[in-house]
């Protein structure tokens, strides 16, 4: 059941059954993953898979009707699509361990492709969440003109299509995922014809322009408020006009506690991407170079690690340090009382 069709008939009449027996059967009985590996990367899974269902549920719990659809529909896309990649990740981790000979059929490594789409899908709602809070605080005349939830909802489904066709590129001959010869799912970054090779760096490309354009967004983003929020020596509060009615308009204090730590919060997505994101770009080239050196075979392993651990704090960053446990956990004040304080120490 490990080699293709004919191949073990072949083998069982033309050898003794005891080489058979010597040769084939390890394949199925050895584990790609120790025991103490498979607890450790399951409490990953558990812990994301409680992250993203909470995030879910606060969002459509308190934000029925959410003061920004825009944000709430960027972050419902981002739990959603994480929930589906470790739910997907699980099955494969479970499958390859309990069900080998499920593992080595051609159908489970097309399952494995196609799941990919989740993996990418998660930078590209990153990614369309970046560029609306850069427009939103650099572009304000713009972003109040032109992006809209339809807008950004045609953003994040079109780059979705865009990475489904990127990732489905191997069932067209672009790109390595399985090798008959040993009836085995191979990674794309160990491929070896140069058409092969070419679809490994177009996914580098692809990744590294994500990464890329994610932490340069934050950072723009992290600096606008850090100039907002700047105070002067005499510790003066600056104000700006926030319209609330239509003949009303109120002040509140720019530099606020709320406003420095979301500008933190943009500096640790940043350093969240970098260390996740960025191993499974060097592992592409780092295969080519070194394929089965231990170097690189615990590298490739941390950088999947580290992948999972994107998607089990993408919920706690985005979402869950918003919910008032969270929020108390972390000592930050209320955005009311936050806003509450400022409009007294303006008024004054």
């Amino acid at each position: 059941m490990d080699l293709p069709n004919g191949t073990l008939v072949a083998f069982v009449s033309g050898f003794p059954r005891r080489n058979y027996t010597l040769e084939v059967a390890p394949s199925h009985d050895s584990r790609h993953l120790s025991v103490t590996g498979q607890v450790i990367i399951t409490a990953f899974y558990l812990v994301g898979l409680v992250g993203n269902l909470a995030a879910l549920g606060f969002l459509y719990r308190s934000e029925s009707k959410p003061r920004n659809p825009k944000h709430a529909l960027m972050l419902r896309c981002l739990a959603a699509n994480d929930l589906v990649a470790i739910l997907g990740m699980m099955t494969q981790m479970n499958l390859q361990l309990y069900f080998p000979a499920l593992a080595h059929s051609r159908s489970f490594c097309q399952f494995r492709v196609v799941w990919r789409i989740f993996g990418l899908g998660s930078g590209c709602v990153a990614i369309v969440m970046a560029i609306e809070r850069w427009f939103a605080f650099t572009r304000p005349f713009f972003y109040q003109k032109h992006v809209t939830t339809t807008m950004i909802r045609r953003a994040i489904f079109s780059l979705w299509s865009a990475t489904l066709v990127l990732v489905c590129l191997p069932f067209l001959g672009f790109g390595l995922y399985f090798e008959p010869q040993t009836a085995k799912c191979v990674r794309y970054r160990l491929a070896k014809r140069p058409v092969d090779i070419a679809y490994a760096y177009l996914f580098l490309s692809f990744g590294f322009l994500l990464c890329l354009c994610i932490v340069w967004c934050n950072l723009a983003v992290m600096c606008a408020l850090c100039r907002f929020g700047r105070c002067d020596k005499s510790r003066h509060p600056i104000t700006l006009p926030r319209r609330i009615s239509r003949n009303q308009s109120l002040t509140f204090n720019a530099c606020t506690r709320e406003e420095m730590a979301f500008a933190r919060l943009m500096a640790l997505l940043c350093v969240v991407f970098v260390l996740c994101w960025m191993p499974q770009m060097i592992s592409i080239p780092m295969a080519q170079v070194a394929p089965k050196s231990t170097i690189s075979n615990l590298f490739f392993r941390l950088a999947d690690v580290l992948m999972l651990l994107h998607f089990t704090l993408d919920p706690y960053l985005y979402v869950l340090q918003r919910w008032p446990f969270f929020r108390g956990l972390c000592g930050v004040r209320s955005r009311n009382n936050s806003i509450k304080n400022s409009h007294e120490i303006s008024m004054h």
